[in-house]
């Protein structure tokens, strides 16, 4: 059966454009640069944002100074669609005023509008292929960047809802089009084969958008789920996972049939001199000695970390402390961490916390700091054979481990022999118990200030103050300043397992 139309579809690439995974110089097959998409008259290539923020290379140029590449190595792969993701607001307006006037493919975003009307963002496109098919796209974003986002980083946008935004475009385009579209940066909140509820909140509606209007393909994001030839209510839906590891092709036959394939890149890179010159220089960055730790601080499996403590954790919580001048602290671990050698490199560093993070200081009673350690207890889950394991709202729909926090500046205890919302059993601080009108001044990211990962409380709690120097900033000034830094063993807390053994 001949093709009609192929669609190429990157998301979450954050930054990745070149074969490296940054932990190391090793290339590898990763990163755009090792991505091709042959192109004909009936070929779109399209991107569904988080491109600007996640990785060394856009925290070194964003340091520096120095111009984002992704727009460059983008107009060289001949992309012709793309839309934005959260993370691309991490650093304000004029990096994405940068990328957006750099690139030669067309921005649909439907629920986002630059306040002044300067931006080249579209909400729809209707795009007539060489064989005569009318494709008809939409460009969407969560709405959730407006919980998330430092609001400065906000004022010169206006985020609206996704939903009422693609009825208006579908509306428009209904008419037109033969093949419709939508580029959504948001996720999943079902499951495809079961159709079992796995979000009540409206980050992610890609199911709801299926079942309320007519898209053919729906590309989605956001969650970094690996989905090719997903289906729900009649549309065919994709997802890739993150940092530029694989893209997904979609091919539509002449009846209408469509298909589509998780593809990893095909490697070797090819790089221009002006890329492996900022390569270079970058690897010299990251290669620099920044400090020293008394030991170096490896990861674990996520489950041994969180039942046992992470000395990465408490590293973090005592950078944060000192920076802020809290009594208490709360940090949590990314998705992906490389960990700490003896004598820290900057790689490191930005390896190691990849999130464009801020901290906020919030006054917090003891109810609250209660609440907060029952929902990080919640991570846990116990079958019915007292096996523990890592409960699903973690794993699905998509990896949350970031949303485990770990406490500094008090000693507690979680007991998987009860419940989930019983299960601390012991919170002391300076070794005596946290009554419920206990006040601390409680330092995190800014990200969990907001209440996301269901630490709703935390949102409604007063202000003290911001640190606006990003966290890996902070770590980075950190050990410059101390030199010689002490690592202590142990952790602040403890967990009893089901067996009534610590764990």
């Amino acid at each position: 059966m001949a093709t009609r139309l192929t669609v190429f579809f990157t998301s979450d690439t954050h930054g990745f454009i070149f074969p490296t995974s940054f932990t190391d110089r090793e290339t590898r097959p990763v990163g755009l640069l090792c991505m091709a998409f042959p192109k004909d008259g009936n070929t779109l290539v399209i991107d569904g944002g988080d491109t600007l923020q996640g990785s060394p290379l856009t925290y070194y140029c964003h340091r520096e100074g120095l111009p984002m590449p992704c727009a460059a190595v983008m107009n060289g792969l001949r992309y012709d669609y793309v839309t934005l993701g959260n993370h691309d607001f991490n650093y304000g307006y004029e990096p994405i005023r940068d990328y957006l006037t750099q690139l030669d493919a067309h921005c649909l975003c439907a629920n986002v509008s630059d306040r002044a009307g300067e931006l080249p963002i579209g909400r729809y496109a209707l795009r007539v292929m060489e064989n005569g098919l009318r494709v008809g796209l939409v460009g969407l974003v969560t709405p959730w960047i407006n919980r998330w986002e430092k609001p400065e980083n906000l004022e010169r946008f206006r985020i609206g809802d996704p939903m009422a935004a693609a009825r208006e475009a579908v509306a428009a385009l209904r008419d037109q089009a033969d093949f419709l579209i939508g580029i959504y940066h948001g996720g999943l909140e079902k499951d495809l084969d079961t159709g079992r509820l796995l979000s009540r909140t409206d980050e992610n509606i890609a199911c709801r958008l299926c079942e309320e209007l007519p898209f053919d393909l729906l590309l989605t994001g956001h969650q970094h789920i690996a989905l090719a030839n997903g289906r729900w209510h009649g549309t065919h839906v994709v997802q890739t996972p993150c940092n530029a590891a694989a893209y997904v092709r979609v091919e539509v036959d002449a009846d209408g049939a469509i298909r589509s394939a998780l593809c990893k890149p095909e490697g070797p890179a090819r790089m221009e001199p002006w890329q492996q010159t900022l390569l270079d220089s970058l690897n010299g960055w990251l290669d620099r000695p920044i400090g020293r730790l008394s030991r170096a601080l490896r990861p674990e499996a996520k489950l041994t970390m969180a039942l046992r403590g992470s000395p990465i954790a408490d590293f973090f919580n005592l950078v944060q402390l000192n920076a802020s001048g809290a009594e208490l602290s709360c940090t949590s671990l990314g998705n992906e961490l490389r960990g700490f050698e003896q004598t820290v490199t900057v790689r490191d560093v930005v390896a190691s916390y990849v999130y464009a993070n801020t901290l906020a200081v919030l006054a917090v009673t003891g109810r609250v700091l209660g609440d907060a350690l029952e929902q990080c207890a919640r991570y846990f889950s116990v079958d019915e054979t007292g096996a523990v394991g890592i409960a699903e709202p973690f794993r699905k729909p998509k990896e949350a481990h970031y949303n485990y926090d770990y406490f500094a500046g008090v000693r507690y205890t979680f007991d998987l022999r009860n419940p989930p919302g019983r299960r601390v059993t012991r919170l002391e601080r300076d070794g005596r118990p946290v009554a419920d009108d206990d006040r601390f001044q409680l330092v995190m990211n800014n990200y969990r200030a907001t209440g996301a990962g269901d630490f709703d409380f935390f949102a409604d709690c007063p202000h003290v103050r911001e640190i606006q120097t990003e966290v890996s900033e902070l770590i980075l000034d950190y050990l410059a300043e101390h030199g010689d830094i002490c690592i202590p063993d142990g952790s602040p807390y403890e967990v009893i397992l089901p067996s009534g053994e610590r764990a």
